[in-house]
C-alpha cells in the first residue's frame, strides 16, 4: 500500500511535470491500479450474473430490476463522494494534509448516519419498490429478497465509497484496488458455496447471491477503514480525532457534492425508467437487456479509469494554482482513452455474440444481445471523450455543468428518443439501444464546449483567491 510519503512524491511529480509525457506518466500511474480494480469489480458483477443465469433468465430479470433501484438510492450519497475527492485533491495541491484530514472525518461520520437511515427506510420497503420495477409475476419474490438484503449491507458499501473517495483525492488509487480485490474474491467464493450449494451449505439461489455480496463489500470496508485509520498514511484519522461536526466542511463538501448528486439521481432515475421501459417487453428481453450492460460495465472500465485520473489530476492542478496542467492531464486523457475505448467498440461489434453466450445459452437472449452489443460499438468514442471530461469538470468543482450534460443526455436524448424508437416505433431493444448511443453523442458535446471555455483557468483563480494567494498569468507558461 502506497505510504504517506509516496503519495506527496506523486502529487510533486505531477505539479513539476514539463512535458505532455511527463503528464501522461502521472496519469497512467493512477489509472492503471484504478483500471484493474474496476475491471475486477465489472468481471465480479459479470460472474454474479453468470452464475445467476444458470438458474434462468428470471433470476437474471430479478436480479437486474433490484440493482436499478438500488444504484438509485446509492446515488444519493454521490454528494460526499464527488465532493470529498475535489476538496481532498485540491488540499493536496495545495499542501494541505490537515485539512484534507478533516474533509475525511468529516464526510465519514456523515455517510454512516446516512447509510443506517437509508437501511431502515430501504429494506421493509423493497417489496413495494420491485413491484413498481413492473416486474413478472416469477421475478417479484426473489428480486425483493435480493433487494432486502443489499440494503441491509448499505453502511458498510456506502462507508467504503467515501473513504476510497478520499484516498483516490491524494492519488492513492492502489488501496482501493487491494480492498476490492480481496473483496471481489470472497464474493466469487461465496457465490459458489450459496447459490447452488456447495459443501454443504444451503442452496439460497438469488438470496445467496445478495449475501455473498453484501458480506464483500463489509470486507472492502474494514480494509480501507483500517488503512485510512493507519498512520503512515497522507489520509489518516484516528479514534482519537474530534469527530466533532464541522458546518463549514459540510457545506464545502456538498457545494462541490450536491450537483454531482443530482446529476446521479437524474441518471439512476432515468436508468431506472429505462428498465421500466424494456421491462414491458418482458422478461426475455429484459434479461439480453441486463446482460448487455454488464458486459458494457466491463467495456467502460478504461473510461472510468482515466476519468478518476482526470479528477484527481485536475483537482491538484487547481490547488497548486496550475490550470495549465490540468488542462493537459484532461487532453492526454481524452486521447488514451478515446483510443483504447475505440478497440472496445471493434470487439463488441464483431465478438458481442461470444461475449453473450458467456451468459446464456437461450437463443432469443443471445440474438437480441449481440444486436444491442453492434449498437453500443458506436458510442465508444463518445463515452471515452465523456467520462474524461465530464470527470475533470467534476475535478475542478464545476459539477453544475456535468449535471447539466447528464441531464439533456438522459432526460431528452435517452428516455425521449428511446421512447419514441422503442414503443412508438415498434423497435423494442434496439431502437433503445440507439438511443443509448446519441444521448452520449450529445453528452460528449455538451462537455467539450464547457472544456474549452477555459474554465480551469477561472476556477484556480477562485481557489487562489480562497487560499490567499495572488494568481498570475505568467505563471500559465512554466509548464507544459
Amino acid at each position: 500500500m502506497a505510504s504517506s510519503k509516496d503519495n506527496a512524491q506523486d502529487i510533486s511529480f505531477f505539479l513539476e511535470a514539463k512535458t505532455p509525457a511527463d503528464v501522461r506518466k502521472a496519469i497512467f500511474k493512477l489509472a492503471l491500479p484504478a483500471m484493474l480494480e474496476f475491471m475486477l469489480m465489472m468481471l465480479v458483477q459479470m460472474i454474479d450474473m453468470i452464475q445467476v443465469g444458470s438458474l434462468g433468465p428470471w433470476a437474471i430479470a430479478a436480479t437486474g430490476l433490484a440493482a436499478q433501484p438500488t444504484m438509485l438510492i446509492f446515488s444519493v450519497f454521490s454528494a460526499l463522494v464527488v465532493g470529498t475527492t475535489a476538496l481532498v485533491a485540491r488540499a493536496a495541491g495545495a499542501g494541505d494534509r490537515e485539512y484534507a484530514c478533516r474533509v475525511t472525518r468529516q464526510s465519514f461520520v456523515v455517510v454512516l448516519l446516512m447509510g443506517v437511515i437509508v437501511t431502515a427506510i430501504g429494506v421493509p420497503a423493497s417489496g413495494t419498490i420491485i413491484r413498481l420495477m413492473g416486474a413478472d409475476a416469477d421475478t417479484i419474490d426473489p428480486g425483493t429478497i435480493y433487494m432486502k438484503i443489499i440494503m441491509a449491507g448499505t453502511v458498510f458499501t456506502v462507508g467504503n465509497m467515501v473513504l476510497a473517495a478520499s484516498l483516490r483525492g491524494v492519488g492513492d488509487m492502489v488501496t482501493p484496488m487491494i480492498s476490492n480485490i480481496v473483496a471481489n474474491v470472497v464474493n466469487i467464493f461465496m457465490n459458489w458455496l450459496l447459490i447452488n450449494g456447495n459443501l454443504g451449505f444451503p442452496r439460497l439461489e438469488v438470496a445467496g447471491a445478495a449475501i455473498a455480496t453484501s458480506f464483500s463489500r463489509l470486507i472492502a470496508f474494514c480494509i480501507t477503514m483500517h488503512a485510512v485509520y493507519a498512520r503512515d498514511k497522507y489520509i489518516s484519522i484516528s479514534i482519537h480525532d474530534s469527530y466533532r461536526f464541522e458546518p463549514d466542511v459540510i457545506r464545502s463538501v456538498l457545494n462541490i457534492g450536491t450537483p454531482a448528486a443530482i446529476e446521479q439521481l437524474i441518471m439512476r432515475t432515468g436508468a431506472l425508467l429505462f428498465a421500466r421501459l424494456i421491462a414491458g417487453f418482458g422478461t426475455i428481453m429484459f434479461a439480453a437487456h441486463q446482460i448487455a450492460i454488464n458486459i458494457d460495465g466491463l467495456g467502460i472500465v478504461p473510461a472510468m479509469a482515466f476519468q478518476m485520473a482526470a479528477t484527481t489530476l485536475v483537482g491538484q492542478g487547481i490547488g497548486a494554482q496550475k490550470p495549465e496542467l490540468s488542462e493537459e492531464a484532461t487532453r492526454q486523457s481524452i486521447i488514451v482513452s478515446t483510443i483504447i475505448m475505440s478497440l472496445i467498440g471493434v470487439a463488441y461489434f464483431f465478438l458481442g455474440k461470444y461475449a453473450i453466450m458467456i451468459f446464456t445459452r437461450d437463443a432469443q437472449v443471445i440474438s437480441l444481445g449481440e444486436s444491442a452489443l453492434k449498437i453500443l460499438a458506436f458510442s465508444q468514442p463518445f463515452t471515452a471523450v465523456y467520462f474524461v471530461v465530464a470527470g475533470a469538470l467534476r475535478g475542478a468543482g464545476d459539477t453544475k455543468y456535468a449535471m447539466y450534460a447528464s441531464a439533456i443526455g438522459m432526460w431528452v436524448t435517452r428516455l425521449g428518443l428511446g421512447y419514441i424508437l422503442a414503443d412508438l416505433l415498434n423497435m423494442a431493444l434496439i431502437g433503445a439501444w440507439i438511443a443509448v448511443t446519441v444521448d452520449m453523442a450529445v453528452r460528449m458535446v455538451l462537455v467539450l464546449k464547457r472544456f474549452s471555455s477555459g474554465v480551469f483557468k477561472e476556477y484556480s483563480k477562485e481557489y487562489g483567491k480562497k487560499y490567499g494567494e495572488e494568481y498570475s498569468e505568467e505563471g500559465l507558461s512554466e509548464s507544459i
